[in-house]
């Protein structure tokens, strides 16, 4: 779902960094003398999707880690049936 701008509820282009705030790019320039100083939305979105994408990594990583973990314990508790834990 797209962003509005919180002056004028167009779809927003531009957002105050660590802020709720976005605006359209018209409301943009007319409340700011530097666009350097907002985060394009896009770009924002994007470091987003790649921080996401890196934590997935990291669970299905552990994820296959544990798997593993669990086959080994497997296969000594076959190998090893009167044991008692």
């Amino acid at each position: 779902m797209p962003k509005k701008c919180i002056i004028c509820n167009e779809e927003a282009a531009y957002k105050i960094k660590d802020t709720p705030d976005f605006y359209c790019e018209e409301c943009a320039k007319e409340n700011f003398a530097d666009l350097d100083m907002l985060v394009k939305v896009e770009e924002e979105a994007q470091r987003l999707k790649k921080v996401l994408q890196e934590k997935m990594d990291e669970l299905i990583k552990e994820e296959d880690r544990l798997k593993q973990l669990v086959k080994e314990n497997d296969e000594i508790t076959e190998s090893n049936p009167n044991r008692e834990d």
